[in-house]
């Protein structure tokens, strides 16, 4: 059984939120505060369901919006509510044998995603997709691949349906609950909270007594990343040119170069990071 675990926090992908139209979940969205308090809700049905069997660290990494999202009063006291150095790289905090598993909460679908509630990737404003050996990638697919990294399996995952979908076509094995019915951007049906919280508690138990494939990213890999304006697609070049990954604008037959879309051959999982 895995005694030590590393929860990540999103927000979009919690039950009773589907946000507004033409707007993020930021700090000024009429939802955020029932995020916020839901994800709690979430969290510490979770962690307790875990340290009642036996579990010995819970450690939670708010990343939704660069953290101080939730309200530490409100979680369960036994968890240790991460403070996080953005100076440093994706998931630094994981190293040196840290945790024995991830579990995912609050996650959405990729940018793009038909039906997916405030679905984006990374940057909803900025970024058009990101793809990874040809292949569309989501806010879970990095952070499992950098977990892997570090040691880390991917045991589970709380999210809307269509984003528990997404997340086992890269983890197959991963046990998910789906905490609402997605239908579009901003449209969900939602599961009543008890019923979503006995799930989350006998799903997560199992998940953690399993045995979980660690899948690591192999390299080299392509990374593609394509922006919504040109200006921000020509800044990220200049960045990777400067940390020395070898990166270009995307080949295109029409355009010759397509001046939206970067594409980088990564060697390393620190390459990958600077990527995102």
């Amino acid at each position: 059984m895995y005694k030590k675990i590393l929860f990540a926090l999103d927000m979009e992908g919690v039950n009773n939120v589907v946000g507004t139209p033409y707007s993020g979940l930021s700090t000024d969205n009429e939802q955020y505060p029932v995020a916020i308090h839901q994800a709690a809700l979430e969290i510490n049905a979770a962690a307790d369901a875990l340290f009642n069997l036996g579990v010995e660290s819970i450690d939670l990494w708010d990343n939704h919006g660069g953290g101080h999202n939730v309200i530490p009063d409100e979680l369960d006291k036994r968890i240790n509510l991460l403070e996080i150095d953005h100076s440093r790289p994706r998931m630094y905090f994981a190293e040196n044998n840290k945790y024995d598993c991830i579990c995912f909460f609050g996650y959405h679908a990729m940018e793009g995603t038909l039906g997916g509630v405030l679905a984006h990737t990374m940057n909803s404003k900025a970024i058009q997709y990101y793809k990874l050996n040809g292949r569309y990638i989501g806010e879970v697919d990095m952070d499992s691949y950098i977990a892997a990294s570090h040691g880390l399996p991917s045991a589970f995952f709380a999210a809307g349906d269509i984003a528990c979908s997404q997340a086992m076509r890269i983890l197959p094995e991963i046990v998910t609950v789906a905490t609402k019915k997605e239908i579009s951007r901003n449209q969900a049906i939602f599961r009543d909270n008890d019923e979503l919280f006995k799930d989350i508690r006998e799903k997560i138990r199992n998940a953690v007594q399993l045995d979980m494939p660690i899948k690591k990213l192999t390299f080299p890999a392509v990374m593609e990343k394509s922006f919504k304006r040109v200006e921000d697609a020509e800044k990220y070049l200049i960045r990777l040119q400067k940390s020395n990954v070898s990166a270009d604008y995307l080949d295109d037959a029409v355009l010759g170069k397509d001046a939206h879309t970067v594409v980088a051959t990564v060697e390393s999982i620190d390459e990958f990071i600077v990527c995102i």
